[in-house]
Protein backbone atom coordinates (compact mmCIF):
# COMPACT_ATOMS: atom_id res chain seq x y z
CA UNK A 1 0.00 0.00 0.00
CA UNK A 2 2.82 2.40 0.83
CA UNK A 3 4.48 1.77 -2.52
CA UNK A 4 1.17 2.37 -4.31
CA UNK A 5 0.81 5.76 -2.59
CA UNK A 6 4.38 6.73 -3.51
CA UNK A 7 3.85 5.69 -7.14
CA UNK A 8 0.62 7.69 -7.29
CA UNK A 9 2.30 10.79 -5.82
CA UNK A 10 4.98 10.87 -8.53
CA UNK A 11 2.70 10.12 -11.47
CA UNK A 12 0.45 12.42 -13.45
CA UNK A 13 -1.67 14.22 -12.35
CA UNK A 14 -0.67 14.16 -8.68
CA UNK A 15 2.99 14.89 -9.47
CA UNK A 16 1.90 18.49 -10.22
CA UNK A 17 0.43 18.89 -6.74
CA UNK A 18 3.40 17.08 -5.19
CA UNK A 19 5.80 19.62 -6.71
CA UNK A 20 3.62 22.53 -5.57
CA UNK A 21 3.44 21.04 -2.08
CA UNK A 22 7.23 20.85 -1.90
CA UNK A 23 7.49 24.54 -2.87
CA UNK A 24 4.85 25.51 -0.29
CA UNK A 25 6.64 23.52 2.41
CA UNK A 26 9.90 25.32 1.59
CA UNK A 27 8.17 28.70 1.89
CA UNK A 28 6.72 27.89 5.32
CA UNK A 29 10.15 26.70 6.43
CA UNK A 30 11.47 30.16 5.56
CA UNK A 31 8.61 31.69 7.55
CA UNK A 32 9.53 29.59 10.59
CA UNK A 33 13.15 30.73 10.25
CA UNK A 34 12.05 34.37 10.12
CA UNK A 35 13.31 34.88 6.54
CA UNK A 36 9.84 35.43 5.06
CA UNK A 37 6.41 36.58 6.19
CA UNK A 38 3.02 34.95 5.86
CA UNK A 39 1.64 38.07 4.12
CA UNK A 40 4.49 38.58 1.66
CA UNK A 41 2.24 37.69 -1.29
CA UNK A 42 -0.75 39.83 -0.29
CA UNK A 43 0.61 42.82 -2.23
CA UNK A 44 1.11 40.66 -5.35
CA UNK A 45 -2.55 39.57 -5.38
CA UNK A 46 -4.57 42.42 -3.82
CA UNK A 47 -7.88 41.20 -5.25
CA UNK A 48 -7.41 37.74 -3.78
CA UNK A 49 -6.26 39.24 -0.48
CA UNK A 50 -9.45 41.34 -0.24
CA UNK A 51 -11.70 38.38 -1.04
CA UNK A 52 -9.95 36.00 1.36
CA UNK A 53 -11.64 37.52 4.45
CA UNK A 54 -8.37 38.38 6.17
CA UNK A 55 -6.64 35.06 5.47
CA UNK A 56 -3.13 35.55 3.99
CA UNK A 57 -2.78 34.61 0.33
CA UNK A 58 0.06 32.22 1.18
CA UNK A 59 -2.16 30.33 3.63
CA UNK A 60 -4.97 30.20 1.07
CA UNK A 61 -2.70 28.87 -1.67
CA UNK A 62 -1.12 26.30 0.66
CA UNK A 63 -4.56 25.04 1.70
CA UNK A 64 -5.65 24.67 -1.94
CA UNK A 65 -2.45 22.78 -2.79
CA UNK A 66 -2.77 20.45 0.19
CA UNK A 67 -6.42 19.65 -0.58
CA UNK A 68 -5.68 19.09 -4.26
CA UNK A 69 -2.74 16.84 -3.40
CA UNK A 70 -4.85 14.65 -1.14
CA UNK A 71 -7.70 14.44 -3.65
CA UNK A 72 -5.33 13.71 -6.53
CA UNK A 73 -3.52 11.08 -4.49
CA UNK A 74 -6.75 9.27 -3.65
CA UNK A 75 -7.92 9.47 -7.25
CA UNK A 76 -4.60 8.21 -8.62
CA UNK A 77 -4.64 5.20 -6.30
CA UNK A 78 -8.18 4.44 -7.44
CA UNK A 79 -7.25 4.74 -11.11
CA UNK A 80 -4.30 2.40 -10.60
CA UNK A 81 -6.66 -0.21 -9.18
CA UNK A 82 -9.06 0.18 -12.12
CA UNK A 83 -6.15 -0.67 -14.45
CA UNK A 84 -7.27 1.61 -17.28
CA UNK A 85 -5.07 1.78 -20.39
CA UNK A 86 -4.69 3.90 -23.48
CA UNK A 87 -6.93 6.92 -24.16
CA UNK A 88 -9.30 5.99 -21.36
CA UNK A 89 -6.53 6.27 -18.77
CA UNK A 90 -5.31 9.59 -20.20
CA UNK A 91 -8.81 11.07 -20.20
CA UNK A 92 -9.42 9.83 -16.66
CA UNK A 93 -6.20 11.39 -15.35
CA UNK A 94 -6.87 14.76 -17.03
CA UNK A 95 -10.37 14.72 -15.55
CA UNK A 96 -8.90 13.88 -12.17
CA UNK A 97 -6.58 16.88 -12.41
CA UNK A 98 -9.47 19.26 -13.13
CA UNK A 99 -11.71 17.73 -10.47
CA UNK A 100 -9.02 17.82 -7.78
CA UNK A 101 -8.37 21.53 -8.48
CA UNK A 102 -12.07 22.39 -8.48
CA UNK A 103 -12.84 20.44 -5.30
CA UNK A 104 -9.77 21.89 -3.57
CA UNK A 105 -10.91 25.44 -4.35
CA UNK A 106 -14.43 24.65 -3.13
CA UNK A 107 -13.34 23.06 0.14
CA UNK A 108 -10.80 25.81 0.84
CA UNK A 109 -13.40 28.51 0.23
CA UNK A 110 -15.78 26.73 2.61
CA UNK A 111 -13.06 26.56 5.27
CA UNK A 112 -12.25 30.27 4.84
CA UNK A 113 -15.91 31.28 5.15
CA UNK A 114 -16.35 29.08 8.22
CA UNK A 115 -13.24 30.49 9.91
CA UNK A 116 -14.35 34.04 9.13
CA UNK A 117 -17.73 33.40 10.74
CA UNK A 118 -16.12 31.88 13.82
CA UNK A 119 -13.74 34.83 14.11
CA UNK A 120 -16.55 37.37 13.79
CA UNK A 121 -18.57 35.50 16.43
CA UNK A 122 -15.57 35.49 18.76
CA UNK A 123 -15.00 39.21 18.19
CA UNK A 124 -18.65 39.87 19.00
CA UNK A 125 -18.27 38.01 22.32
CA UNK A 126 -14.93 39.46 23.39
CA UNK A 127 -15.33 42.99 21.98
CA UNK A 128 -12.87 44.93 19.84
CA UNK A 129 -9.18 44.18 20.19
CA UNK A 130 -7.07 46.60 22.17
CA UNK A 131 -4.61 48.76 20.27
CA UNK A 132 -1.20 50.10 21.11
CA UNK A 133 -1.60 53.82 21.88
CA UNK A 134 1.80 54.53 20.29
CA UNK A 135 1.08 53.39 16.73
CA UNK A 136 -2.47 51.98 16.84
CA UNK A 137 -1.50 48.38 16.06
CA UNK A 138 -3.79 45.72 17.59
CA UNK A 139 -2.45 43.43 20.26
CA UNK A 140 -3.67 40.86 22.74
CA UNK A 141 -2.66 41.72 26.33
CA UNK A 142 -3.15 38.12 27.45
CA UNK A 143 -1.12 36.45 24.73
CA UNK A 144 2.11 34.68 25.46
CA UNK A 145 5.36 36.21 24.24
CA UNK A 146 6.47 34.93 20.85
CA UNK A 147 9.75 33.43 19.80
CA UNK A 148 12.13 33.94 16.90
CA UNK A 149 13.56 37.01 15.14
CA UNK A 150 10.16 38.70 14.77
CA UNK A 151 9.43 38.41 18.49
CA UNK A 152 12.90 39.76 19.28
CA UNK A 153 12.29 42.79 17.07
CA UNK A 154 8.90 43.37 18.72
CA UNK A 155 10.48 43.14 22.18
CA UNK A 156 13.22 45.60 21.21
CA UNK A 157 10.64 48.02 19.82
CA UNK A 158 8.54 47.77 22.99
CA UNK A 159 11.57 48.47 25.18
CA UNK A 160 12.52 51.47 23.03
CA UNK A 161 9.00 52.87 23.35
CA UNK A 162 9.04 52.39 27.11
CA UNK A 163 12.42 54.14 27.42
CA UNK A 164 11.24 57.03 25.23
CA UNK A 165 8.09 57.46 27.32
CA UNK A 166 10.17 57.47 30.53
CA UNK A 167 12.52 60.14 29.16
CA UNK A 168 9.57 62.28 28.04
CA UNK A 169 7.93 61.96 31.45
CA UNK A 170 11.22 62.87 33.18
CA UNK A 171 11.65 66.00 31.06
CA UNK A 172 8.06 66.98 31.77
CA UNK A 173 8.55 66.65 35.53
CA UNK A 174 11.77 68.71 35.37
CA UNK A 175 10.10 71.48 33.39
CA UNK A 176 7.15 71.51 35.77
CA UNK A 177 9.47 71.74 38.78
CA UNK A 178 11.32 74.65 37.16
CA UNK A 179 8.09 76.51 36.46
CA UNK A 180 6.48 75.72 39.81
CA UNK A 181 9.06 75.57 42.64
CA UNK A 182 8.20 73.65 45.76
CA UNK A 183 5.99 75.33 48.37
CA UNK A 184 8.00 77.44 50.81
CA UNK A 185 11.05 77.59 48.57
CA UNK A 186 12.03 80.98 47.13
CA UNK A 187 13.48 81.03 43.61
CA UNK A 188 17.12 82.08 43.28
CA UNK A 189 16.25 85.29 41.38
CA UNK A 190 13.88 86.41 44.18
CA UNK A 191 16.53 85.77 46.83
CA UNK A 192 19.07 87.89 44.90
CA UNK A 193 16.61 90.79 44.53
CA UNK A 194 15.77 90.70 48.26
CA UNK A 195 19.46 90.76 49.16
CA UNK A 196 20.03 93.81 46.97
CA UNK A 197 17.13 95.69 48.55
CA UNK A 198 18.43 94.94 52.05
CA UNK A 199 21.90 96.22 51.08
CA UNK A 200 20.45 99.47 49.77
CA UNK A 201 18.39 99.96 52.92
CA UNK A 202 21.49 99.46 55.05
Amino acid sequence: MRQAVIDAAVRFPDVIWTSALVVASGFWLLVLLGLAGARDFDADAPGLARSSRGVPVAVLASAVIAHAWLLGLAGSVLLDRLRLTGPAEAAARVTLLALSALLALTTTRWCVVTLARLRSARSARTGPRRRDPADGTPYDPGSRPGHGPTAARDLTTARSRTAARGQTAGRGRTASRDRNPARGQVPACDRTAARRRSDRAA
